[in-house]
């Protein structure tokens, strides 16, 4: 697969992504290019085919390098070793995983990305789920407190940067950076542009050379597909969690992809959806996530000590109730 594009034809691109851009590119030259990523559409809108080519491909061979989905991708095979055994992974992986960690500690563990045995355990593992398909039996409380003696970034792997290499420290530990590769790649594309562009990632986005106004999806069905607008300014990301994104319900209560480490459970903190607006692509989808775990008032916290390193951090908090709050940056009607 390594040096093919994946393309995707526009029918199926973003139609039902969490963040949509309202604005396209005041190039009139500037075209949608759609392409397949991480199991879902990017669509970049440029008016430079050949560097949207050159970005798409740049993703894909980072996908190789760190999807869980993939057996023998860096991660697939830290995954597959037994407790004591390193393993030797490529620069990129490496880079990721060292933004994994710092979101990890930022966040008081709330974003981790060793949550992957619990996600298993709950059905929300890639190619197990159906959206809106409950299981016929939901995890025991021994099932879950077993799964979560696998869980914890600090004591489950061991990160040598110096040898490339990541030692497994507990055997069944895993890892899944899918809740914050998405928004690293398109943070990372961005300085392959040399003019106007639009990158969509799965409602992972990101832009330069100009401001865009971006809808914020609605997390229940409603009138108005879209709860606000906000701006996001050039050299600037923004990423959504929500319990909508893969769930199922049984008994009358939602169950979502979203874990709570602490728990071991799907995540009840009061919030449905988080946004975040910032620079760092990693950063921002990983927050989002990490927020939706542990709540607005923790969120809060966080944004407040990295604002002075990102002073463009903004979010976005809807809760059960529907109602919404915003820190950082106002939000338009929509």
């Amino acid at each position: 697969m390594k040096g093919k594009i994946k393309r995707r034809v526009a029918a199926l691109a973003v139609a039902a992504t969490v963040l949509l851009a309202f604005t396209a590119c005041n190039d009139s030259a500037a075209k949608e290019e759609y392409f397949e990523v991480f199991g879902t559409t990017l669509c970049i809108t440029t008016a430079n085919a050949e560097e949207a080519e050159r970005a798409a491909l740049e993703m894909q061979n980072t996908e190789l390098a760190v999807s869980a989905a993939i057996a023998d991708s860096d991660i697939g095979r830290i995954n597959a070793a037994a407790a004591g055994e390193s393993v030797v992974v490529g620069d990129i992986t490496m880079q990721l995983l060292r933004k994994a960690y710092r979101a990890y500690e930022l966040t008081d563990g709330a974003y981790d990305p060793t949550v992957a045995p619990l996600v298993e355990l709950w059905g929300f593992a890639a190619g197990d789920f159906v959206q809106g398909v409950a299981p016929e039996k939901l995890p025991s409380a021994e099932e879950v407190a077993a799964e979560r003696g696998k869980v914890g970034f600090d004591r489950a792997f061991r990160l040598d940067p110096e040898s490339n290499s990541v030692e497994k420290l507990i055997e069944g530990a895993m890892l899944d950076l899918g809740g914050i590769a998405k928004g690293d790649a398109v943070a990372r594309s961005l300085g392959g542009f040399t003019g106007e562009c639009l990158v969509n990632l799965g409602g992972n986005i990101g832009g330069v050379g100009k401001d865009h106004r971006i809808g914020i999806g609605a997390p229940r069905p409603s009138e108005k597909a879209y709860i606000g607008i906000v701006t996001l300014h050039s050299g600037e990301c923004i990423s959504t969690s929500g319990d909508y994104e893969r769930y199922y319900e049984k008994d009358g209560k939602r169950y979502h992809h979203i874990i709570d480490p602490f728990t071991g459970r799907p995540a009840d903190s009061g919030l449905i959806s988080v946004t975040v607006i910032c620079r760092d692509g990693a950063l921002g989808d990983a927050l989002s996530t990490a927020i939706m775990v542990a709540g607005e008032e923790k969120g809060r916290e966080w944004l407040d000590a990295l604002s002075a390193e990102y002073p463009e951090i903004a979010a976005v908090f809807v809760h059960e109730d529907l109602t919404t709050a915003t820190w950082g940056r106002d939000m338009q009607a929509a």
